[in-house]
């Protein structure tokens, strides 16, 4: 059985985050537990990685893209 495939989009200057293990999540909430929370760190160099939840789950992080030049002007405005 595979696991679903876990994504976090963080903001183009972000380093830092915390996350929530939406597998990890599910199992706490069954047994009354509440730690599916984890925290990592992606350096700005790096667009994507792959992290991993206290429980071994595989959480892809993808640094968000940059805003087209016409879309980045209309959110100025």
């Amino acid at each position: 059985m595979t696991e679903p495939v876990q994504a976090l989009e963080i903001g183009r200057a972000a380093t830092a985050f915390t996350a929530v293990c939406e597998i990890c999540l599910g199992i706490d909430t069954a047994v009354g537990l509440s730690a599916s929370t984890f925290a990592g760190r992606l350096e700005l160099d790096l667009d994507e990685a792959v992290f991993l939840c206290r429980r071994g789950h595989q959480v892809s992080i993808v640094r968000a893209a940059d805003l087209p030049a016409a879309a980045a002007d209309s959110a100025a405005a």
